[in-house]
């Protein structure tokens, strides 16, 4: 490079850094001149603060904090593998499986859209936000909820924030149950099959019994079959009660007879006793399904049959029986087996109605408000001095004069119009 180019570029290096140095102490040298104006606008800063934390609606968060269950990302896997099978509501298992840990399993959750409806519906929050549609309602939900894990822990945090304290507790509360349900929902653990296949199998066995039980009780009615042992049993003992008293009832018929004559009134009566006896004595031995009176006992011909019947009813009702309640138990140790199969939550601290609002904040808004019209007023004065400095026929001082005075001009002759 020649020496005079060097020597030029050195000139110029040295001029550019004199100016730089002379703006620099001007502008420090107008901003100090300008103190009092700096001020005022930091004053006015202040004032802008204190009014908009006294206009701003008040903000409250409420937090709740949940563990999940270590089963959870199990749940998850097993919900995944039935994902093919058409279950309902398993749309998002595919982007769960990419989850390593409960935690961060519960947090995509609770952002999912199934969760963020079932809070929605449950506290009405599309009339409470005043938004016709589901999409924008989520979006507004999501904005005013924070959601973080512990990746250490596996605690998962949520924070809703709302201008009214006891909604922003139920809100967070909300999140919490509807992921319960969610979780619930994407059970498909083994003992949960098992306990589904179980319900079936009993209602199926209990209208079994149910008929069972109701032709047993038609039959027993119809022929008076209540204890086919013990009324055999009794039918036997009143029937030979009365063939002995038939017996002796003949016996003394035909020795009044001798004594008395056949139209003594005494001859009358054993006459009556003996009729009565063989009566009842040919019921019972009738094959007829009517029983007698005196005595509630079917006749004995008929024990073979009824007993036969009877017996085949009766066992049937008892195997029914048997088989419902072998059902029954099976079914308890099912629920017991998916209750420790289901993922659950343990709420470490439900969402509380906050005591103190957490916005606006005055430090933060007050630092926003300050510095924003301490550069706004450092803005204004530095114009100020270029305008004062620029000269009479700069083109931009000219092009400044003359849309100042159209603005003028425009605004007089608004004011002076007629209404």
């Amino acid at each position: 490079m020649p020496i005079e180019t060097q020597n030029s570029t050195v000139v110029v290096r040295a001029a550019l850094d004199e100016y730089e140095r002379n703006h620099i102490h001007r502008l420090l040298e107008l901003l100090w001149d300008k103190r009092a104006v700096l001020l005022r606008w930091i004053v006015a800063g202040v004032v802008l603060a204190i009014v908009l934390r006294l206009l701003l609606p008040s903000k409250y968060q409420s937090t709740t904090r949940v563990l999940p269950s270590e089963n959870t990302s199990e749940a998850m896997m097993l919900a995944g593998a039935a994902a093919g099978t058409g279950m309902p509501n398993l749309g998002m298992v595919s982007d769960l499986l990419g989850m390593k840990t409960p935690g961060a399993l519960c947090a995509a959750i609770l952002r999912s859209d199934a969760v963020l409806d079932g809070v929605i519906n449950r506290l009405d929050l599309r009339k409470v936000y005043g938004i016709k549609d589901y999409d924008r309602t989520r979006q507004t939900l999501a904005d005013l909820t924070i959601i973080n894990e512990d990746k250490k822990s596996g605690i998962v945090t949520l924070s809703v924030t709302d201008h009214d304290r006891n909604r922003a507790a139920a809100i967070a509360n909300a999140y919490v149950a509807e992921l319960d349900n969610v979780l619930q929902t994407l059970n498909t653990s083994a003992a949960h099959r098992e306990r589904e296949f179980l319900e079936k199998r009993i209602d199926v066995v209990k209208q079994n019994l149910s008929a069972a039980e109701k032709q047993l009780g038609q039959f027993s009615s119809k022929n008076s079959a209540l204890d086919i042992k013990e009324q055999g049993k009794a039918a036997f003992e009143v029937a030979g009660k009365i063939e002995g008293e038939l017996v002796v009832a003949q016996s003394e018929l035909q020795g009044l007879r001798q004594i008395y004559g056949p139209d003594h009134p005494r001859v009358k009566s054993a006459e009556a006793r003996v009729a009565q006896l063989r009566a009842t004595a040919g019921k019972l031995g009738s094959t007829s399904p009517q029983t007698d009176g005196d005595s509630g006992l079917f006749s004995i011909s008929r024990l073979p049959v009824v007993g036969v019947t009877y017996a085949d009813l009766f066992r049937e009702v008892k195997v029914q029986e048997t088989i419902y309640e072998a059902l029954l138990k099976e079914y308890e140790i099912s629920k017991v087996e998916e209750a420790k199969a289901t993922p659950r939550l343990r709420v470490i601290d439900y969402g509380k109605a906050p005591s103190h609002r957490s916005g606006p904040r005055l430090l933060i808004l007050g630092a926003v408000c300050v510095w924003g019209c301490f550069v706004l007023g450092l803005i204004i004065v530095i114009a100020r001095y270029k305008w004062d400095e620029a000269a009479p026929d700069s083109p931009w001082k000219q092009l400044g004069v003359r849309v100042a005075g159209d603005v003028r001009q425009s605004f007089s002759s608004n004011g002076n119009s007629p209404d």
